[in-house]
């Protein structure tokens, strides 16, 4: 039995009239055509050219007819299963639920002064655990933090897939870079576990050689690839959300084409991750509104191709500590998202834009996803949650509801109760110990892990990870060399 993750109930948010997505639609054709992609790879270039696209080798660029990129979109499948260590964990990706998963921080911070720092090896352990065990965490995805004290840069995926491997029964995402899902794939297989692989879209109008060649392994070994745009508007695309909505359309289909010629049918998703330019910096704006609004327009055309498809921007705000701004900006970020249809949405456990990261974050943000399900769940109109004979029954005051089974029956169904938000009344809180909601998520967090770490691995297939890491240490220091 998959998850079922958010289950919706009602209808999706729309922005755009089926004109609308018409028009960008073949605004996305006529650039894959006329403008065509880079591809940085002399493999995907001959691939390609022998499968009916223009290939310009001068300029590396591909030119997809309309034909070929219809008949690999109708390939790709509309719903699949990814699988979990466990298999209560199981995703159905394109079905009902909508999934939440983690954003991440290139390092961990400091509670007390908001510095980034390099995690420890426990602290990467203790947040797998956090992110396992909490319930709106449907998957795992990348790192969470890049790597650890000790590890090297070119090591840091792998020595966190193996850790994800060990403490989580989770499925988890995994980014494909300088070629360490050669080593991720050999571990998912030694373990007997599926991963997705992510390549990341190279903005503008360009997939790099590394994301190319990820993404072939990962298709070959027959595991579930998602593409990544991370398009800044007004530097890597156009500053309008339209041409920017056009030129991530273009790169998605053009590795769809690459997947689906490879192997038809084969498990593919799309991500969006679109954010404006700080026009004051020159830096990425996170947690923007216009944000949201790429993220409504991208999933009402995606939802009209079929594609599974996901959202990034929600994970990653502009505020540098847990405070209000970054509380307003995920959640108006996340429940846009929701109510447009992502199928997953990144949204646990980053606290500063792309760099820092905290498990007490994920704990806070799972009060919001666990929010937004109640909105999404809707509200039964049916006889007995109208109550007309309980209601004649009351009466006026001085009638209650407090002692009626019908209280009983429905009010945990009615309410979201949150797990780290203060409930206190106003005089309780004055006369207790004044605790905020980072008091309560630390003391969460401190329960979650209160127990010793359980790696859910045999001892074979933890002797299979030591090999492919050493494998890996020394393939990765003999190219530093």
């Amino acid at each position: 039995m998959a998850r079922k993750g958010v289950v919706r109930k009602i209808a999706f948010l729309e922005m755009l009239a089926d004109s609308e997505i018409e028009r960008l639609h073949e605004a996305t054709l006529n650039v894959l055509w006329q403008t065509g992609v880079r591809f940085e790879s002399e493999w995907a270039l001959e691939f390609l050219g022998s499968n009916g696209c223009k290939v310009d080798r001068d300029t590396h660029r591909v030119h997809f007819p309309r034909d070929v990129v219809e008949t690999c979109l109708a390939r790709a499948p509309r719903s699949f299963v990814v699988k979990a260590p466990k298999p209560e964990n199981d995703l159905v990706l394109g079905g009902e639920g909508i999934y939440f998963t983690h954003s991440s921080g290139m390092e961990t911070v400091d509670l007390k002064t908001f510095e980034p720092r390099k995690a420890t090896l426990k602290e990467y352990v203790d947040c797998v655990r956090v992110l396992d065990a909490l319930e709106t965490v449907d998957l795992l995805g990348a790192y969470p933090f890049f790597g650890y004290e000790g590890v090297s840069p070119a090591m840091a995926i792998p020595e966190g897939v193996a850790l994800k491997m060990q403490y989580s029964g989770k499925h988890q995402m995994e980014g494909c870079s300088n070629d360490n899902e050669i080593f991720t794939i050999q571990m998912a297989q030694a373990t007997g576990q599926e991963i997705t692989g992510i390549v990341g879209y190279s903005a503008p109008l360009m997939w790099g050689r590394e994301a190319i060649d990820g993404a072939r392994r990962i298709v070959e070994a027959g595991f579930h690839l998602t593409t990544v745009d991370g398009c800044v508007r007004g530097g890597s695309a156009p500053v309008t959300i339209a041409g920017e909505i056009v030129v991530s359309n273009a790169a998605h289909l053009s590795m769809i084409v690459l997947t689906q010629l490879l192997r038809p049918g084969h498990r593919i998703s799309v991500g969006h991750f679109s954010l404006p330019m700080n026009m004051s910096t020159g830096a990425p704006a996170f947690g923007q509104i216009d944000s949201s609004i790429s993220n409504v327009i991208f999933n009402q055309v995606w939802r009209w191709y079929g594609i599974p498809f996901s959202n990034g921007s929600p994970g990653y705000v502009n505020s540098k500590v847990m405070d209000f701004q970054a509380g307003c900006e995920k959640t108006m970020a996340a429940i846009l998202a929701a109510l447009s249809g992502a199928g997953f949405i990144l949204l646990h456990l980053g606290v500063s834009g792309e760099i820092t990261a905290h498990p007490i974050q994920a704990i806070l943000d799972e009060d919001v996803a666990g929010m937004i399900g109640r909105f999404l769940a809707g509200e039964e109109v049916s006889e007995d949650a109208i109550a007309l004979d309980l209601i004649a029954e009351v009466g006026p005051l001085p009638g209650h509801y407090m002692d009626k089974r019908h209280t009983i029956k429905w009010w945990r169904k009615e309410q979201y109760v949150p797990k780290a938000a203060d409930r206190l009344s106003y005089s309780q809180w004055l006369s207790g110990e004044r605790k905020v909601a980072v008091d309560y998520a630390r003391e969460r967090m401190d329960a979650l892990l209160s127990g010793e770490p359980q790696t859910l691995l045999t001892d074979a297939q933890e002797e299979d990870l030591r090999r492919i890491l050493a494998e890996a240490r020394a393939f990765f220091a003999k190219r530093e060399g």
